[in-house]
């Protein structure tokens, strides 16, 4: 037996281990309320922006992990500053939510729900309907998660003062956006980028719209945007060493450098997508990425003005995990969890996340936990003569925009939670012997990396079922 697959069984027997010791504990996965949404409606739009600079100041002193690529990489130089910025979205002071983008690869629910609790005067003031948080998934910024430090020395890649910081900005950001709203009108508009968009995985079921929810105040002050768009932000590569928030840097800066406007970012669909192939230069290709996705949000223009009228749901869910290697990281700590039994899946075990839906005006918004594939919400799943397990899109959960509804459904992913890939189950391959150690190989020899970095087969199902089940409440 190698040690891969030695690797493979033991975390396997570690994670039905935890998952009964929970039991032995007593710790029980209760049954989560449903709520009903919340309707906020009024005569105008109330926004409000802030931004924080969350850089250490032992940067070149200390060891900091680059998060995104593999284990055990440390930060070397700062290119740019890794940020977070809030908006608050709200009608008159009836109430309303707080959108966060931060330049990290992604934030647990647990230490989001530690913000949150931190909040709770601002949220009852402020009739706040709920705190969300889009990570842009930068690939050369700090592990903010804890999978890439020195796991062979069961080593989190996480800073306990780092985190800290970070957290601290995040309620800041919060803070401070509430405190500047002001009135003004919303628009969204969408531009087609197929060129900032790069499949290195069939069945290239790509979603190329940018997307731009537009704040404009009555003062005629500065614009809010806040931009969408789905490639991973991985630019830089597996070599680099400086910290950067990679092509969301660029973006911004392009649009900031000709008008004077406060920018968001959020990624959309990202599994297996990643930034067009400009060149082979990667600070270059970085550049260029971010560059042609700001002249394409500067050229928006099919603006539709909304009315003025905010829902809001947000729901948590049970996500079965099969994937004994993530198991492991959160049972030695490197990872924050809120882990339970479960009676699916392999391990017996489930984290429980969270999934938000909003309607802004007409535009109706998911935000959902980890990296799903763009065919887990668009549809575009490989038929069964070329899919990775010889079978159809019949065994598939219904794609998220028909259970919505609506086929210009927004998505913000890696946002309240970092859950990992989430791969349509006609897709999803595991190696034989080496489950979520080694890459799998599917019958046209195609390696199967994704499913290692998944929670396991069953996340598909369990996202749309949740989803179908905020829609009848929504409805």
């Amino acid at each position: 037996m190698g040690v891969n697959e030695f690797a493979a069984k033991a975390v396997r027997v570690i994670g039905k281990r935890g998952s009964k010791k929970l039991i032995r504990k007593g710790v029980k996965a209760e049954a989560l309320p449903r709520p009903m949404p919340t309707v906020i409606k009024g005569d105008s739009y109330v926004c409000g922006y802030a931004k924080r600079i969350v850089m250490p100041k032992d940067i070149h002193a200390k060891k900091y992990w680059v998060a995104g690529h593999g284990m055990g990489h440390v930060i070397e130089k700062v290119h740019d500053d890794i940020t977070v910025s809030a908006m608050w979205i709200g009608a008159d002071d009836n109430g309303g939510y707080i959108h966060i983008s931060a330049d990290i690869i992604g934030l647990t629910n647990f230490e989001l729900n530690l913000v949150r609790a931190n909040l709770k005067d601002l949220m009852e003031e402020s009739k706040c309907a709920g705190v969300f948080v889009s990570c842009t998934h930068t690939h050369a910024g700090f592990d903010t998660v804890g999978y890439w430090g020195q796991l062979y020395k069961l080593q989190s890649g996480k800073d306990p003062e780092y985190m800290d910081l970070l957290l601290k900005s995040l309620e800041e950001v919060a803070r401070e956006a509430y405190k500047n709203r002001k009135a003004g009108k919303l628009y969204i508009g969408t531009v087609k980028v197929p060129e900032a968009q790069f499949c290195k995985r069939e069945p290239n079921a790509m979603h190329d719209v940018l997307t731009r929810i537009r704040f404009v105040p009555a003062d005629n002050s500065k614009e809010m945007w806040f931009l969408n768009y789905a490639a991973h932000p991985n630019t830089l590569g597996g070599d680099n060493r400086e910290c950067s928030a990679d092509y969301p840097y660029w973006l911004r800066k392009t649009i900031t450098d000709e008008k004077d406007i406060d920018v968001l970012y959020g990624v959309g669909a990202i599994g297996a997508v990643d930034p067009g192939d400009f060149c082979e230069d990667k600070p270059e290709r970085t550049r260029i990425e971010g560059e042609t996705l700001g002249k394409a949000a500067l050229s928006i223009d099919n603006d539709k003005e909304m009315p003025v009228e905010i829902t809001v749901l947000q729901q948590k869910y049970y996500s079965p995990v099969d994937n004994g290697l993530l198991a492991l990281m959160a049972s030695i700590k490197a990872c924050s969890s809120q882990r339970y039994p479960c009676e699916k899946g392999d391990l017996g075990l489930a984290l429980l996340t969270e999934m938000v839906y909003i309607k802004l005006g007409t535009q109706q918004i998911l935000m959902l936990p980890g990296e799903p594939f763009p065919e887990v919400v668009y549809g575009g799943a490989a038929p069964a003569e070329t899919s990775a397990t010889g079978k159809g899109t019949d065994i598939n959960p219904t794609p998220l925009i028909d259970i919505v509804g609506d086929k210009e459904l927004l998505v913000f992913c890696v946002t309240n939670d970092m859950t990992g890939y989430c791969v349509t189950p006609n897709d999803f391959i595991l190696h034989p012997t080496q489950a979520y150690i080694e890459q799998g190989k599917d019958v046209f020899d195609r390696r199967h990396y994704h499913e290692t970095n998944s929670l396991g087969y069953l996340t598909n199902e369990t996202m749309a079922e949740n989803v179908a089940d905020i829609m009848k409440r929504v409805k």
